[in-house]
């Protein structure tokens, strides 16, 4: 998918009073940006994109290539005002009283040509305000570090323990910024109640009141059965990984894998004296070891849940060289593991790399009988190698074995595939692509059990009548930076005209677009569940394929792409959530921690592992990052900027899925990849 725009708005904000920074993209002019879009310069004195209420931000529009002098119109969303507005300036007055902190999303539109936006998302800072999250349980004798954070204020800030007390072992980091760390080494057992305080620089308080578990030692805290899968590069070539796993109550690990890279595929091979062993917090390092070779990965473990059992956590290789890549475990259900073959209608998708680097997407769906023949199936996929369209399929189903493992093999015309699946739960698996050969693709993905909106088991129009988020991965056979990456929303859907809206957030090597709009856009879904979208806009068509497993949610694949795109679409969350905005559906703050890393990694780099990431007032603060986002209450999407260590800064959106998730749109320069990242909870 590639999408062009020719002239570009060149966009300024002056500000009046010096204010924390943050720089954005760097890939279109020499002097520091914000905000985001096509061929658009956002500039502003120190990179500001945050002021404190009761201020004021004079704006600039110029408008570059344009055929005329008619400027730009102005448009705000959320707090605030805009006054003295003409063609290429405005000013924007911040709301006098603000609890926390505040967002608006500005955006300047070419008179003359309205494909032409260019956008910047404003914090304002109000009285600080510190949200009462709950932080993840330590372990005794285990270095342990969480970040608690105070929305709005003025730095510095003085934090401290205004009563009771932290558990033995761990003190505040001493930090004068809106962010501080409880860190230490916990030495004793129990649960611990506390106050905190933070005092900003103009003499506004604060307090929150907390309380953490500690809990006894323990090798890992990850324990019990999980399924695994894992894409990135090793030895020159992608890579990908799946398996079951048990981890014991002493950290030790065994299991069953399937591996492949370009020197080698092994299939159903026995995993043991594996190793599982905390590191921080709810980090570790995981150790898979087999007769073909041993790989490690760290991880970072999602909150437990009320009964302290761990659901989740995603993984980074712990790379040599070029090697990298990243992936999740999920906690797989015993119960679902049968002696039969998975029965009924299923959906499913694949994300992968041919031998000769050619990116591609594969989906589809079948119905499975109880001996294991696949029939009504049909199959889309955009590789070059193996071109799909509405294809009919057959094939076979395999009952799992012990760790939940099966084979399920493709068959459409000359095309045949062969996958190993291991099961996560009822009606759900991880897939991998187990073709042997020099050459062969390397994909991974997973199936899901269809769930009809017209019936149990058919599907119409209506199943796209809720809101979904659109990601859509793939990457260019060119010179670097090589990701097309993808973010949107599909919405408004109009089930008997056929149409529905979509916004879509787009890095494309590095030129970036933000949030295009594509409205009442033509669409249909089968009774198979197999639908068909098309977006058009002044550069050329969009061809979508998804095949959905229930309302709003499957996965997709763009035709004709030559980046190979395809992803997943998730149906969004409408609410209620915990912490409500006065008008619209999206809160600015989600409750508790989210563990981020990249999905579905497109080239070797940057991979990014974050552990305890939380949204506090539209800032996104961890140990290893930071952020801030101008959240749309209506849509669930913010456009802001990320700083992370390691990585640097760069401009992004942001998706609110659900409670317990989101999506991010790190978008690319000229020096650095686009990519996207999963945030989730369990």
């Amino acid at each position: 998918m590639t999408v062009m725009r020719c002239a570009r708005i060149i966009f300024c904000v002056a500000a009046g009073l010096a204010m924390s920074a943050c720089s954005n993209n760097t890939n279109r002019a020499v002097t520091a940006t914000v905000g985001v879009d096509t061929g658009v310069t956002l500039t502003t004195a120190g990179s500001a994109t945050s002021l404190l209420a009761g201020s004021t931000l004079a704006l600039g529009a110029t408008v570059s290539n344009a055929s005329n002098n008619a400027g730009v119109t102005w448009v705000l969303l959320g707090e605030g005002s805009l006054t003295d507005i003409t063609a290429t300036t405005a000013t924007y007055n911040a709301p006098a009283s603000v609890t926390g902190a505040t967002t608006a999303l500005i955006t300047a539109t070419a008179v003359a040509n309205a494909q032409q936006i260019g956008s910047v998302g404003l914090i304002v800072l109000g009285t600080p305000l510190i949200d009462n999250e709950t932080l993840f349980p330590a372990n005794v004798n285990v270095p342990y570090q969480a970040s608690v954070s105070a929305a709005g204020g003025d730095a510095p800030f003085t934090w401290v323990v205004l009563s009771g007390a932290l558990p033995p072992g761990l003190v505040l980091s001493g930090s004068t910024g809106a962010v501080t760390n409880i860190q230490g080494t916990p030495t004793t057992t129990g649960t611990f109640s506390f106050t905190l305080q933070a005092t900003d620089t103009l003499g506004r308080v604060a307090t929150v009141d907390m309380s953490m578990v500690v809990n006894a030692q323990a090798a890992c805290v990850l324990s019990g059965n999980f399924t695994f899968q894992f894409s990135g590069f090793r030895g020159g070539g992608a890579a990908s990984h799946s398996g079951a796993i048990a981890i014991d109550s002493i950290g030790d690990v065994t299991g069953e894998q399937d591996y492949k890279d370009p020197t080698r595929t092994t299939t159903a091979e026995t995993l043991t004296s594996g190793t599982c062993i905390n590191r921080e917090t709810n980090t570790g390092v995981l150790t898979l070891k087999a007769p073909s070779g041993q790989l490690v990965y760290n991880f970072a473990a999602t909150p437990p849940d009320a009964n302290g059992i761990i659901h989740s956590a995603r993984l980074q290789l712990i790379s040599s060289g070029g090697d990298a890549g990243s992936g999740l475990m999920t906690l797989q259900d015993a119960t679902a593991i049968t002696a039969a073959p998975p029965s009924g209608g299923f959906a499913f998708g694949l994300i992968g790399v041919e031998g000769s680097g050619v990116h591609f997407g594969t989906a589809g769906r079948f119905t499975a009988d109880t001996t294991g023949a696949l029939s009504t199936g049909l199959i889309d996929s955009n590789d070059p190698v193996n071109t799909l369209t509405n294809a009919s399929m057959t094939g076979t189903v395999t009952a799992p074995d012990a760790n939940g493992r099966g084979t399920l093999t493709l068959i459409s015309g000359a095309f045949t595939s062969t996958l190993a699946y291991y099961t996560v739960g009822a009606g759900k698996a991880f897939l991998i692509d187990i073709d042997s050969g020099k050459g062969t693709a390397s994909a991974i993905g997973q199936m899901t059990a269809q769930v009809g909106d017209a019936s149990p088991t058919t599907f119409d129009n209506g199943a796209m009548a809720t809101p979904s988020i659109l990601s859509l991965f793939g990457a260019a056979q060119s010179a670097e930076p090589v990701t097309v990456m993808s973010l949107g929303r599909l919405s408004n859907a109009n089930p008997a005209a056929g149409t529905l809206d979509v916004g879509l957030d787009t890095s494309d090597q590095a030129t970036d677009i933000s949030d295009e709009p594509f409205s009442a856009q033509p669409y249909s879904v089968g009774t198979t569940g197999r639908g068909v979208l098309t977006l058009t806009d002044p550069n050329g068509i969009i061809s979508l394929t998804f095949y959905l497993d229930g309302m709003s949610n499957g996965y997709v694949v763009v035709h004709g792409s030559s980046a190979g795109s395809a992803g997943l679409l998730e149906q969004q969350f409408q609410g209620p959530y915990a912490n409500p905005p006065p008008t619209g559906i999206f809160p600015a703050t989600q409750n508790n921690a989210f563990v981020s890393d990249t999905a579905f990694p497109q080239a070797p780099g940057p991979i990014s592992l974050e552990p305890l990431v939380f949204l506090n007032f539209d800032q996104i603060s961890s140990n290893f990052f930071n952020g801030s986002f101008a959240i749309d209450a209506n849509t669930g999407r913010g456009l802001g900027t990320v700083v992370d260590n390691g990585i640097g800064t760069s401009a992004g959106a942001l998706y609110i899925v659900s409670p317990t998730k989101m999506d991010l749109l790190r978008y690319g320069t000229r020096a650095v990849d686009g990519s996207i990242e999963f945030m989730i909870q369990n």
